[in-house]
């Protein structure tokens, strides 16, 4: 029976929906100015009643020290000390759109005001739905040994036992003390009606009724978490002027329950004095349930994804030459923009119910331009990196640098303009506008190859000697072959009716793989699917309606195409929906891929309506198929590794998933769409967890406004979506993860002429992975250290090797995210050897010079 409330005060940040983001910002300024203040005027109070704030996210708290004047760190730093004032470690909280490099800075301001003496030894997340699983290695590297979840079910749950408390089990299997807290808001202030102006004779029978149903529930903690913003709103609001007055008198009335201000991390301290052996040990991802709303966005979704992957290759091109500290300052800066298009809120809390406001304009402007920053100075660090390195290449005239990021050899197509002679000067604006006009224009264009291209190495070609094979490439009127993969076309229906790679079909029988399917809820509501939500109900998630009705109509064929080029068999259907909007999905061939390439590209009219759009991928696979899919520091097994009560209706994927049976798989790379479904049209469908086996189909989620509330309401004209099929016999992952790489993390291309100048060797670093993926690369300020980021998705320890390239190592370390050291390489001939642990995320050190 619980005897004890702690009450966690802080205000929720959401970066919008309230306000203007960048009002949200100063507001959150004033908000600790505001704590500081009633830190000091309950100095005299009892303990428990002392006013206690905890800073939710560190992103604030390094604004506000920033700009703060010497008195007000006094102030902050004293309150600290005190154990009135905390800071949670998290900088923002992050969508599953982040990837493995944005996800690792979201400790960059922890370390920053540790280093300004403020412990911070706990975190937490509010509102969303999820965290990816690789986090809790990243918490633990970071000194974080606890962790607390106060999740919104609003188009969601939240992970079981809720409320509760376990240790979640990162991919390595190490742990962190986990709290699974109700609702921020709703259970303190509006369930319990503790603080604000309520008295302690209407919160009585409230906390109680409260009380049973958890005794009800099963939880045996005599201590539980709550964590109360302001009674007034749930998200950007000041401190509770009146709580600790409530506190106080609610003690004073003689109470069997006693109430406790605390920080978050006293919380944590307070649990540590109960039995945790006791806890339960929870294993596997924290799938978010909100995430789709990113589908309401989709251009800017697809160009944050790309830039976070623009910003990767431009920060490894730094070791090709010395690193310049204004580039580091513009890295900075659109690792900053791109983190806060991943960060949970998209607008104003009204977008979806009056779209045409003028609250929802500014606040989705504000948020889209995140995505649009963050892209075009990652662009832009890449394209001024690949210039500089072509300048150091030899030849003779105009020619054609090709790049590879991966660092794995690759046999790549590449897809050019025609007109590549016009940006061959050397001039850096002129590169420049080469990613200007290419992305703008999209002329005239043509395909070269393959080319073989070294791992994190170059190629360099005369612009005369670009050409493309079209060895067994071949086309019938609804077929196209490059003799290891057929694929035959429905005119009627649209999609293939048969997908043929070295004898095997991987369409289903009786069905049709790549429609374009548009969904929209029979009774045209969104809240036919959730809801009305009821905030003060113990499982707000009992609001799903999983029979809700759907109708779906697949987009019909206008007319098509099939064609022989120099480099591609390629095959195009032109499709029409009854609503009027059109659709175009392009197929291509290469010579000797096992891979089907596709491009669906959506023209959408402004609808507000509820309606969702998809890629419909059903395949020959067995019911034992098994699904994966990256996400940050991980892969992950769909439905095996994902904590009970975490999103089954569908996942976020950064790259890439993968289906496989006993036999055969399909890897599917997913640059632009990382919203999946998986084993058939599931959203919203079922309670609890979705369990194996299930159907082999993949739907690729491309658009919806089902969100009700701050998502954008419609995204009219054209939106474009690129995917690979790679079809393959059942394999080791860490090989399916390589196939859809070299498609996602495309060869980088830039012309140029050629001056004769030096001669860097055809690598970076001549590298073997052994199927570990590099996450990230960074070169120090002195030049003499390369930084790679390492994720290994298997639970096998892998070796590694590493030799000379344009980089000579001298020296190799494994790593944690951190720093602190796992392993030094050893000499094994001319190369340096390590090994690295099943599921490691960290990072490999290498000292040396170019």
């Amino acid at each position: 029976m619980v005897t004890e409330l702690w009450l966690i005060h802080h205000s929720h940040t959401d970066i919008g929906f309230t306000q203007p983001q960048r009002i949200v910002f100063e507001l959150h300024q004033h908000f600790i100015d505001e704590a500081l203040d009633l830190i000091d005027q309950t100095a005299d109070f009892p303990d428990e009643a002392r006013f206690r704030w905890t800073c939710e996210s560190a992103g604030i708290a390094w604004q506000w020290w920033q700009q703060a004047s010497a008195g007000q760190r006094r102030r902050f730093l004293s309150a600290v000390q005190a154990g009135r004032m905390d800071v949670a470690a998290f900088r923002w909280n992050l969508t599953p759109l982040a990837d493995h490099a944005l996800f690792a800075q979201q400790l960059q301001e922890t370390e920053w005001l540790r280093a300004e003496g403020i412990p911070i030894r706990s975190a937490m997340q509010s509102d969303i739905n999820g965290l990816p699983w690789g986090t809790v290695r990243l918490l633990l590297d970071h000194g974080v040994d606890g962790f607390s979840m106060a999740i919104n079910e609003h188009f969601g749950r939240a992970v079981t036992p809720r409320p509760g408390a376990f240790w979640w089990a990162a991919p390595d299997g190490q742990t962190i003390l986990t709290y699974n807290g109700p609702h921020y808001h709703s259970t303190p202030n509006r369930a319990m009606r503790l603080g604000g102006e309520s008295s302690v004779e209407e919160a009585v029978p409230a906390v109680h009724a409260y009380l049973e149903k958890l005794d009800a529930y099963g939880y045996s903690l005599p201590v539980l978490g709550l964590q109360p913003t302001n009674i007034y709103f749930s998200d950007n609001d000041s401190p509770d002027v009146n709580l600790s007055r409530f506190v106080r008198a609610w003690n004073e009335s003689g109470q069997s329950v006693r109430l406790q201000l605390c920080t978050l991390t006293q919380y944590f301290e307070r649990l540590r004095q109960e039995p945790l052996e006791t806890l339960p040990t929870l294993s596997g991802d924290w799938t978010d349930w909100w995430n789709f709303g990113s589908g309401s966005t989709a251009r800017e979704t697809r160009l944050h994804m790309q830039g976070q992957r623009d910003l990767q290759v431009a920060q490894q091109l730094q070791g090709w030459s010395e690193r310049s500290e204004r580039a580091a300052a513009l890295a900075q800066q659109a690792g900053d923009a791109l983190s806060l298009y991943a960060e949970h809120t998209w607008g104003a809390d009204w977008s979806a119910a009056t779209p045409s406001s003028d609250e929802t304009a500014i606040q989705l402007s504000h948020k889209l331009n995140y995505a649009y920053e963050g892209a075009t100075l990652a662009r832009y660090l890449k394209r001024d990196a690949l210039f500089k390195l072509a300048q150091q290449l030899p030849g003779e005239g105009p020619r054609l640098m090709v790049y590879n990021p991966n660092p794995f050899a690759v046999s790549a197509m590449l897809r050019v303009p025609e007109n590549l002679e016009r940006y061959t000067p050397n001039w850096p604006h002129l590169a420049q506008r080469f990613d200007v006009e290419w992305n703008g224009r999209r002329g005239q264009e043509r395909w070269v190859g393959p080319l073989a291209l070294p791992g994190l190495g170059h190629l360099s070609l005369p612009l005369d000697q670009l050409e493309a094979s079209s060895a067994d490439l071949s086309h019938t009127e609804h077929a196209i072959s490059n003799g290891q993969v057929k694929a035959t076309f429905d005119p009627h229906s649209g999609g293939l009716s048969s997908l043929d790679c070295q004898g095997r079909e991987y369409v289903r029988a009786g069905e049709r793989l790549g429609q374009v399917v548009l969904e929209w809820p029979t009774e045209g509501r969104r809240n036919a699917i959730f809801g009305p939500p009821e905030w003060e109900a113990f499982d707000m998630h009992a609001d799903w309606h999983h029979d809700w009705a759907a109708r779906r109509e697949r987009a019909e064929v206008q007319s098509s195409r099939a064609q022989t080029l120099p480099g591609a068999a390629e095959y195009q259907q032109q499709l029409r929906l009854s609503n009027g909007e059109t659709a175009s999905a392009q197929y291509w061939l290469h010579p000797a891929e096992t891979a089907l390439h596709l491009r669906v590209t959506l023209h959408l009219q402004p609808d507000t309506t509820p309606r969702a759009t998809y890629l419909h991928l059903p395949f020959a696979l067995s019911d034992t198929a098994r699904t994966h899919f990256e996400t940050a520091g991980a892969a992950v097994e769909f439905d095996r590794e994902q904590l009970p009560g975490s999103s089954r209706h569908y996942v976020t994927t950064l790259d890439w998933l993968r289906m496989q049976d006993g036999e055969a798989g399909v890897t599917i790379a997913t640059p632009d769409a990382p919203l999946w479904q998986i084993g058939g049209y599931t959203f919203g469908r079922f309670d609890e967890e979705k369990a194996a086996p299930y159907q082999a189909t993949l739907n690729a989620w491309l658009t919806n406004n089902y969100w009700d509330t701050n998502f954008m309401a419609d995204q009219a004209g054209e939106l474009r979506f690129d995917f690979t099929l790679e079809l393959h016999a059942a394999e080791d992952l860490a090989l399916s993860a390589q196939r859809a790489m070299k498609h996602v993390q495309k060869p980088e291309i830039q012309p140029f002429t050629a001056t004769g100048a030096t001669d860097p060797a055809a690598q970076l670093l001549d590298l073997d992975l052994n199927g570990v993926r590099l996450v990230g690369t960074q070169l120090d300020s002195n030049g003499q250290t390369l930084s790679l980021s390492l994720l290994n998705p298997t639970a096998a320890t892998r070796t590694i090797m590493l030799g000379r390239g344009h980089w000579t190592p001298q020296g190799a370390a494994l790593r944690t995210l951190t720093g602190v050291e796992v392993q030094r390489g050893k000499v094994d001939g001319e190369r340096l050897r390590l090994e690295v642990p099943g599921r490691f995320w960290g990072v490999l050190i290498v000292k040396g010079q170019m």
